[in-house]
């Protein structure tokens, strides 16, 4: 019996670092042999860009292409994921959108997923789903897990902004302010407004295009959804630092329990999928090491001193690879229900 077609999909700003990521793992999954690239490129162009075995062609935003497909992703810039989606012709036989970026986080039809932090058999009806801030997905997750091994009466969650946040644009501008600093030259500030490199902040200055504050609150817009479908996980207490880390997001959590938990309990429910639990004597989470790694590592539970009915937590994940393992995720199931949403 001859094998059914894979259904087209297309990859809007496969050139940017989500869609780079994003890139790479549908090369490796069934979808990746009707994968189509788009970009920004001047009809009648096409660029080559560098992949793992051989050059990567990405060629000018298609409609019919874009019309076709069964699954379109967006992954790159703000005004060129908004020019792709107009292209779309609504309708029943629409394609399926998931953006990566959450350029149609306030759209009518947008609903926000991450299937790492939803229960089993989640369906949704809609055309546009839009993957989750990575640290809404590793707090959603961690504090449902968390749920399932004691009762969780409260969380606080400091979680660190790495500048690949910012795409391209936030780390090329670490990048130079740390080479300038060194060598005593004018820091450039046009992401940030503030000195980033070799820093910490809590707030960006008043020039920048974007304040963490507007930041943090999407990611609790975000977090919000993703709990209420589990509502043994409370919502945690949140605040969002911009840290001089080029790639990867790291949360530090302090969970309270009903009653003194207990760590065997909680070790065990951290050492299955999407966790890589990490005990006493290995080595604990870290940006540099959770690079291109799927999942989300966490590290040994520790009792707080102060409060018996605490623990203290640390995890970390590759921002890009925790989306795009969601939004993959996210397509198969749409493949797997056999029509269109």
């Amino acid at each position: 019996m001859k094998e059914p077609a894979i259904p087209q999909v297309c990859l809007v700003g496969s050139d940017e670092l989500q869609g780079v990521d994003l890139r790479d793992l549908l090369r490796e999954s069934i979808l990746g042999s009707r994968l189509k690239l788009l970009g920004g490129v001047e009809p009648g162009t096409a660029i080559l860009s560098a992949g793992e075995d051989e050059p990567v062609v990405i060629t000018p935003m298609d409609e019919e292409a874009l019309n076709e497909a069964r699954i379109v992703f967006l992954a790159g810039a703000a005004e060129l994921n908004q020019r792709a989606f107009a292209l779309i012709r609504p309708g029943p036989q629409a394609p399926v959108v998931i953006d990566l970026t959450r350029t149609l986080d306030d759209h009518a039809a947008a609903r926000v997923r991450a299937p790492m932090a939803e229960p089993e058999g989640t369906a949704v009806d809609s055309f546009v789903h839009v993957i989750a801030h990575p640290a809404a997905i590793m707090m959603a997750a961690l504090l449902q897990r968390l749920g399932t091994a004691g009762s969780v009466r409260r969380a606080v969650v400091t979680a660190f902004e790495p500048a690949s946040e910012r795409g391209m644009e936030g780390v090329e501008e670490l990048q130079q302010q740390t080479v300038n600093l060194l060598s005593f030259k004018t820091q450039p500030k046009a992401i940030y407004d503030e000195q980033l490199a070799f820093n910490v902040l809590s707030h960006f200055g008043e020039e920048a295009p974007l304040s963490l504050q507007t930041i943090q609150e999407g990611i609790e817009r975000h977090l919000a959804t993703l709990l209420s479908a589990t509502p043994a996980a409370p919502m945690p207490n949140l605040r969002l630092l911009q840290t001089a880390v080029m790639h990867g997001h790291t949360s530090s959590l302090w969970v309270l329990f009903a009653e003194r938990p207990d760590v065997a309990a909680i070790e065990a429910a951290l050492e299955s999928d999407p966790f890589d639990y990490r005990g006493a004597g290995t080595t604990q989470p870290n940006p540099v090491g959770m690079a291109a790694q799927t999942g989300i590592a966490v590290g040994q539970v520790e009792a707080d001193r102060n409060e018996a009915r605490a623990i203290w937590l640390h995890a970390a994940a590759d921002n890009f690879r925790l989306v795009s393992q969601n939004a993959i995720s996210v397509a198969t199931d749409v493949l797997i229900q056999g029509s269109r949403l």
